[in-house]
């Protein structure tokens, strides 16, 4: 077994091509690493093996992350942590058998002692069970539950598996006259983006630069949806972005207008695209999760009333070099005066929210 370190975006995509398709898989394309970075939160690369398993059989494993450089205010001279993209990710394991992984992270490791990674910060795809197969080192827990709505069983499948009262949504909007289209410039999106974001009060980190929606609106047709629902006259009342691959659908970003919010605009939007992705051969359209982990968390409460269906989300924690990681980490503690909370604290100010 070779273990390939990845950078170029054309053997990035030469190998995520021919991987096997599974839910989620565009979280692993290079196109949106790149996307992510341009939210400065660190540089593309992936890890890659082939093994033989002697029997005419070939195993894969692929491991994108972002790098980020640790800050020389803790005293950071080189040294990286790796961390999953926005959205989910973690290494991907096909054909491969116990003793073939437990192979891969020895490589693994070795690449990481060689390039002086201190910790890494998995956000485990949960349409997948990639989080049973861990380094031991790696710390896995639960974080969250996710939503999605199973698409295999037909449209009327997809309104009969709502709650009522996100029927109830969808019937207003459609007497009211809402219809969907794609948007005809993507461009469209980022100013009710940003009006969304003011009125629910999000955090700076939610609030995307015009270079993270440039980015967006470049990715492929086929892999990018712009989504909006429109009022019988014209308006704009809601929009969102989905991001695609071969077997599912992935909610990304919502927007509303304010003014017309009660259209209903908003489970419209939701599930019509989920029926008009009906018969497309993707198995779900994954809307994720809550803001928080409150049970009363009014994010997951709106997610859930479109579908029955939960998934488990993990995240895993691994601290490669404790040395480095405590001295780090005592440094920003006195810089700061605040006490941890996060694995990758010393990356942010006292002030930041994702703190």
């Amino acid at each position: 077994m070779y273990l390939e370190f990845i950078t170029q975006p054309e053997r990035w995509q030469q190998v995520f091509a021919q991987l096997p398709e599974f839910s989620g898989k565009i979280y692993y394309s290079y196109a949106w690493h790149a996307i992510t970075a341009a939210n400065g939160d660190g540089q593309p690369a992936a890890l890659f093996c082939v093994d033989d398993d002697g029997h005419g059989g070939t195993g894969q494993a692929f491991y994108p992350f972002l790098m980020k450089r640790v800050p020389e205010a803790v005293g950071g001279n080189g040294e990286i942590d790796l961390e999953t993209a926005y959205g989910y990710g973690g290494p991907a394991f096909f054909n491969l058998k116990a003793e073939q992984i437990g192979e891969f992270y020895r490589l693994m490791n070795d690449w990481a002692a060689e390039n002086r990674v201190v910790s890494e910060f998995i956000r485990f795809n949960p349409l997948t069970s990639f989080q049973t197969c861990v380094d031991p080192a790696c710390q896995v827990s639960h974080n969250r539950i996710t939503v999605s709505i199973d698409l295999t069983a037909g449209p009327e499948a997809v309104l009969n598996g709502c709650s009522a009262a996100r029927l109830r949504n969808w019937k207003k909007a459609g007497r009211l006259g809402l219809s969907l289209r794609r948007l005809a410039d993507p461009a469209e999106f980022a100013p009710l983006y940003a009006q969304t974001m003011q009125r629910v009060e999000a955090g700076a980190y939610y609030r995307f630069s015009q270079q993270y929606f440039a980015a967006l609106a470049a990715l492929p047709e086929e892999s990018c949806f712009y989504a909006g629902a429109f009022t019988a006259d014209g308006r704009l009342a809601a929009a969102a972005i989905y991001l695609l691959d071969q077997t599912s659908a992935h909610y990304h970003l919502g927007a509303s207008d304010q003014q017309l919010l009660h259209t209903q605009a908003n489970a419209f939007l939701m599930l019509e695209f989920a029926r008009r992705l009906c018969g497309t051969g993707r198995q779900l359209l994954h809307l994720g999760g809550g803001l928080s982990l409150a049970d009363d968390d009014s994010l997951f409460r709106f997610k859930g009333g479109f579908s029955a269906q939960r998934h488990d989300f993990f995240i895993g924690r691994r601290i490669l070099d404790q040395q480095k990681y405590a001295s780090f980490s005592q440094r920003w503690q006195k810089l700061t005066g605040l006490t941890p909370k996060i694995l990758l604290h010393y990356h942010y100010g006292a002030n930041d929210e994702n703190l």
